[in-house]
């Protein structure tokens, strides 16, 4: 065989394997999407939180927002934006998304599908109705980030619901408020440190550090400082007041981690952890 007959083969070979000529049109890359001044889009500003905006200018993958009724304008990533109204997707019951809802985009799950009428919750358990052109779908990286925000929503909301069951603090055996006395009165759903001005049988009279300067309560709402006698009573997982930094604040709802002698290791809705002495807690009712 002629050694040029031997080059054209192998050549055509080598070209069959490597499929010379024309590509498959789905090895080319995903063009990226262009924007250009005036677009209404909205952008993922951080890690599942949303607003909308339009485009004031754009170069390379980097784009200028203004925020739709504001003046500030912002730096975003093209990649963490969304153009408005919505691209069609498919869609699924339970899936995430991104729900516009009286002018804002927050993270939502659709719940039911009719069309193009739909049925989202929020993360904190209300639900709402919307239409198709109010929802967009996720890319990847964001429905990562709306997978974190719905899983911290649960379990602040547990925590939440746990530490309102624990109920109010134990009161201790004998303990009546007296005049002068700093001690902690409840006020709505909250407890705050207070100082006894006037008692008038069921009711005393409190000052406060608050902005409210001072207070009525019953006899029934107030409670004395730590330490209480029932801290050797407690355990792991138990509920307690912590003692807030600034006495204007009320006194935050935590839940016992660990418990080493007369120091506690305490935690709160976000599940950060914070180191505390029974000086510092008083032990809610069981």
């Amino acid at each position: 065989m002629p050694l040029q007959r031997i080059y054209f083969l192998a050549a055509a070979l080598v070209c069959g394997l490597s499929a010379c000529g024309k590509r498959d049109a789905a090895d080319n890359p995903a063009h990226p999407e262009i924007y250009v001044r005036g677009d209404r889009v909205v952008a993922e500003q951080s890690a599942a939180q949303f607003f909308e905006g339009r485009v004031l200018s754009a170069q390379g993958d980097h784009l200028r927002l203004q925020a739709i009724g504001g003046n500030d304008s912002l730096n975003v990533v093209a990649s963490d934006v969304y153009r408005l109204p919505p691209v069609t997707h498919e869609l699924t019951a339970n899936m995430l998304a991104i729900c516009g809802r009286d002018e804002m985009w927050m993270p939502c799950r659709v719940v039911k599908i009719s069309g193009i009428a739909l049925q989202a919750r929020l993360a904190s358990g209300e639900s709402f109705d919307l239409t198709r052109d109010h929802l967009l779908v996720p890319s990847a990286l964001t429905e990562l980030n709306l997978k974190r925000y719905f899983a911290r929503s649960e379990a602040e909301q547990a925590f939440a619901h746990a530490a309102e069951r624990a109920g109010e603090p134990r009161p201790e055996p004998g303990w009546h408020p007296a005049l002068h006395e700093r001690l902690l009165v409840k006020l709505g759903a909250d407890w705050f440190t207070g100082y006894v001005r006037e008692i008038d049988g069921d009711t005393a009279q409190v000052a406060l550090s608050s902005p409210q300067r001072s207070a009525s309560a019953p006899l029934s709402a107030l409670s004395a400082e730590p330490p209480s006698s029932f801290v050797s009573e407690l355990r792991r997982g138990d509920f307690v007041l912590f003692r807030p930094d600034t006495p204007s604040l009320p006194w935050a709802r935590m839940q016992v981690r660990a418990v080493n002698g007369v120091d506690l290791k305490l935690g709160d809705a976000s599940g950060t952890l914070k180191s505390a002495t029974v000086r510092e807690i008083v032990p809610l009712r069981p």
